[in-house]
């Protein structure tokens, strides 16, 4: 069978799981309506968090913490009488980064520790599970991901591999959840939560829900040598092709984000400050003679303490790179889906939308700052 053929063949499958899809109402999903399909704290460790409590709102107790420590094989952690705590501060980051920080999901049963590092979009703090590790040396530490992905050595820290559990929402959050919705049959509205949750897992990483057009795809791929060849094959040109897209994506992207963003909002004549972007985040830096300067310099330690009081949402960088950052809510164009990634190169209205939605997030912080940064301008007048 030719690429071609190959090709056709998936496509048919693909248009069948489409209309399965819209039959079900999959596409009706309550969390990616609200714009929570990225958001680490406020969706996924809350919402896992509020899975695993024994004191949830679900009604069953320590049922689905039970299921989840029989899942990574830590049945001594007692689960009736755990707590858990979502965004547990362990203190403040010391200046070695060996200690202190905040723990996604954190988990406490008559001495006995488990602590979860969730991992959506967002990057590798230095030496995070190092330090979570320092916290209590005892603990369980999981590390979970999209896809499973093995730690930085930067958010590693000098763990070694065998210090923490890797874990994935492809594989073994959805597993965990087919059993949770299982004990959750006699409970609809819990059950149904659950379904509508994995359903975003499955966007989230790309997995068709359907487990028979799943395995239609695997038979077809498995029915012949040159097959196997050639998905192999497909596969290398759809990632090349995949990174052809998303750098052409950023690079227009880049260009509309500084178009919209020019302007220098410092209150201070011998400093400019500009609003950024990095990868999947942006925030506001600080030039001094066309060069980038560290948020910790005299003139600037007030202005990026005024910003996080006033605007708590942007994050303080404790690098000090930067005055104020924030990871983009909007997932960023190398963890869209593919059509819709298609589309956005293809098609110039669907492009200017997907960039709209993620200007309009950067100009509600950027005129929060910026009238910030002129109430300052004008108490400095006034002096």
């Amino acid at each position: 069978m030719t690429h071609s053929s190959l090709l056709q063949q998936v496509s048919a499958l693909q248009r069948t799981q489409e209309k399965m899809t819209l039959l079900s109402g999959e596409n009706f999903n309550v969390f990616r309506i609200l714009g929570l399909e990225a958001n680490e704290v406020r969706m996924h460790s809350a919402f896992l968090g509020e899975l695993l409590n024994p004191a949830g709102s679900h009604g069953l107790r320590d049922a689905f913490l039970k299921l989840f420590v029989e899942a990574i094989g830590f049945t001594s952690f007692p689960t009736a009488t755990a707590r858990v705590v979502v965004e547990y501060d362990i203190g403040r980051v010391t200046a070695d980064y060996s200690q202190g920080g905040r723990i996604d999901i954190y988990l406490e049963s008559a001495g006995q520790y488990l602590f979860i590092e969730n991992k959506i979009y967002a990057h590798d703090q230095q030496n995070q599970l190092e330090r979570y590790r320092a916290h209590r040396k005892d603990a369980r530490l999981l590390y979970l991901t999209l896809e499973g992905a093995e730690p930085t050595n930067w958010g590693a820290g000098k763990l070694l591999p065998e210090q923490y559990q890797r874990l994935s929402y492809r594989t073994d959050i959805v597993a965990w959840l087919d059993t949770c919705r299982q004990v959750a049959v006699a409970y609809p509205l819990v059950r149904e939560t659950i379904v509508q949750y994995q359903h975003l897992i499955h966007y989230l990483t790309g997995k068709a829900p359907n487990d028979f057009i799943r395995m239609e795809m695997q038979q077809l791929v498995q029915q012949s040598e040159e097959n196997f060849v050639s998905a192999h094959a497909l596969k290398q040109a759809f990632e090349e092709s995949q990174a052809i897209f998303v750098r052409e994506l950023i690079h227009q992207f880049e260009e509309k984000w500084y178009a919209r963003f020019s302007e220098n909002v410092s209150p201070f004549p011998d400093y400019a400050i500009y609003f950024r972007l990095h990868n999947n985040s942006y925030g506001f830096r600080a030039v001094r003679d066309g060069k980038d300067v560290l948020a910790t310099e005299e003139a600037l330690r007030p202005l990026a303490v005024l910003i996080q009081n006033k605007v708590p949402k942007l994050k303080r960088d404790r690098n000090h790179y930067w005055l104020a950052w924030k990871w983009m809510s909007n997932r960023y164009f190398n963890n869209i889906p593919p059509a819709e990634l298609y589309q956005a190169v293809k098609n110039e209205e669907a492009r200017l939308h997907l960039f709209e939605d993620r200007l309009r997030e950067g100009q509600g912080y950027f005129d929060q700052v910026k009238e910030l940064m002129r109430e300052v301008a004008q108490a400095n007048k006034t002096v």
